[in-house]
């Protein structure tokens, strides 16, 4: 099961530690949680992964910390949550509008990202990557 903005700071604690990731501040945590859209994946009540957007509330966003539980990877739930995430904002804007996605791929994810259609931008940088999402 998918919820939208529902994700809290022990979620997001628990799926960092189990991938190894740098755990932020609290205070900074909870502003993060609270002023940008996410996504995470419910089974058996347990919530095993997430991915977020953060966004300047117009054009412009960064999809991050799409984390799935190392128990529950390599099953299309990461696939999931990004399906999730780029249909709530496609569903966000109004016709002909477009919005700029970039995200910063972690080591050989590259591949698993270009198949919503984000493309690599060399001349920035070698693993950030972005896409037009369009209505």
């Amino acid at each position: 099961m998918i919820e939208y903005n529902k994700l809290n700071v022990d979620e997001y604690i628990y799926l960092l530690n189990s991938v190894g990731w740098k755990i932020p501040s609290l205070r900074l945590l909870e502003i993060s949680l609270e002023r940008g859209i996410n996504v995470k994946c419910i089974i058996n009540g347990k919530t095993i992964g997430m991915a977020r957007f953060v966004t300047d509330g117009g054009y412009a966003g960064l999809l991050m910390d799409v984390v799935v539980h190392p128990n529950y990877q390599n099953n299309g739930h990461g696939k999931l949550l990004i399906e999730s995430l780029l249909n709530y904002i496609k569903n966000s804007i109004e016709e002909n509008e477009e919005v700029m996605i970039q995200l910063l791929a972690a080591p050989h994810k590259q591949t698993f990202y270009s198949k919503f259609g984000f493309k690599v931008k060399h001349e920035i940088a070698e693993d950030g990557m972005y896409m037009w999402l369009k209505k």
